[in-house]
């Protein structure tokens, strides 16, 4: 299974013309999609005013086919080109991550939150990574009972990792983090396994689901 997102971050100010203009092109896009595509923000996190649409698909075709009937679609290139006013000077980017553990209890409809972290596997060190990916993974699930998976990038920086933990509401998410936070048996994995394999640098980004 492949998760795709398509990354963009909106220039300040006209907010309120910006986010309606978000939810009128997911639910174009819905309208045209072979698969659902749901639309996020970030929240709490750096790049306030990034925006992500996200969709599961067991195979690319489906994305090259989507892509395809959406830029044949005149609706969708008319919003397309109303939404350049919104952008800001950075790029648009696509990801591609591999799913490699799918957590068993992730439900099929997106939870309210997403805590995404991403991370770069020491050089030489790709295989073991996947190893104790997989293993912070369930460590994570099993001490918040959040549904957390993990994956490889397709694109983007080859090698890298993500992480993502759903979460129900707010609270929960502020739970999750605490509980996280304070597990001597995670911290051990972080310190004795995770930092031989992984750089220094992770970065966690939270995203609420707008719809």
């Amino acid at each position: 299974m492949y998760l795709f997102s398509r990354i963009a971050r909106l220039a300040p100010g006209r907010l309120r013309e910006s986010s309606e203009w978000s939810v009128r092109m997911t639910e174009k896009v819905n309208q045209i999609s072979e698969t659902k595509f749901t639309l996020w923000a970030t929240v709490f996190s750096p790049g306030v005013g990034t925006l992500a649409w996200t969709t599961l698909v067991d195979h690319l075709s489906v994305l090259e086919s989507t892509e395809t009937k959406l830029t044949a679609d005149d609706g969708y290139v008319a919003l397309a080109d109303e939404g350049a006013k919104f952008s800001s000077a950075a790029a648009i980017d696509d990801h591609i991550v591999q799913a490699v553990f799918t957590d068993p209890d992730t439900p099929t409809d997106p939870q309210a939150f997403a805590t995404v972290t991403q991370a770069m596997p020491a050089p030489g060190a790709n295989a073991r990574a996947v190893e104790v990916g997989i293993q912070i993974a369930k460590r994570v699930k099993s001490i918040t009972g959040c549904p957390t998976s993990f994956g490889i990038a397709v694109t983007g920086p080859y090698g890298a990792v993500t992480w993502i933990t759903g979460c129900d509401s707010v609270d929960q998410l502020q739970r999750a983090q605490e509980s996280t936070a304070s597990d001597a048996e995670f911290a051990k994995l972080v310190d004795t396994d995770a930092s031989k394999v992984f750089l220094p640098g992770a970065v966690q980004t939270v995203y609420r689901k707008i719809i």
